[in-house]
């Protein structure tokens, strides 16, 4: 992680910015222009398998991670579509403006890296574990990283998580529908509460 200091100078190099829900930061096939890390807010990532109509979910980004890192990593084009779930705050940063960032501060460009490999391991963790587990096993893993990641619990209340079936089934690569399931058993135990697009999570 970076220190404090190495954040504000990391800010000089990069474009912030604030996004509303449902905005479009790159599609899937765009030329990888810019990298960005996530300061607030939640986004998704969307992906179109081959031979396929329907796009998936294939990851949800939350604070402290990165997105569009094939920007740095010599892709041609986004692998994903990016869109914002929660208002974000986020931090763009082009491919000369990382070259200028390893030439004046290569510690910062290290962290950077660091951090985005980080997040990596993690969609790697989420596909290699969560995706192989029992299905229920998968959905109370994934909703308890991410209600862990979110600061509006208070109190030891529930923590609100906007998401839907739909994007949970993406991450999961399980049906919506056994997700809708699951969740109904999760609500009959008293473990969370599902709305319209938010389910919160009741902590033990």
């Amino acid at each position: 992680m970076l220190a404090e200091q190495q954040l504000q100078e990391l800010e000089r190099f990069c474009r912030a910015t604030s996004k509303r829900a449902g905005s479009t930061l790159f599609r899937q096939g765009d030329p990888t222009d810019t990298f960005y890390l996530l300061a607030e807010g939640m986004v998704e990532l969307r992906a179109r398998p081959p031979g396929r109509r329907v796009y998936r979910t294939v990851e949800l980004v939350g604070p402290s991670c990165t997105f569009g890192d094939e920007a740095l990593l010599g892709e041609p084009s986004y692998l994903s579509s990016s869109r914002v779930l929660e208002t974000a705050r986020v931090l763009a940063m082009s491919r000369p403006a990382f070259d200028r960032l390893s030439a004046n501060h290569p510690e910062i460009a290290l962290g950077v890296l660091r951090c985005a490999g980080s997040c990596l391991i993690k969609t790697i963790r989420r596909s290699a574990i969560l995706t192989q587990a029992p299905a229920d096993v998968g959905l109370r893993m994934l909703l308890e990283e991410l209600a862990g990641g979110d600061g509006n619990g208070d109190g030891g209340g529930p923590v609100p998580v906007r998401i839907t079936h739909a994007q949970l089934a993406g991450v999961l690569h399980i049906s919506r529908e056994t997700v809708s399931r699951m969740l109904g058993q999760l609500a009959s135990e008293g473990a969370v509460e599902v709305g319209r697009g938010v389910i919160r999570i009741n902590s033990h």
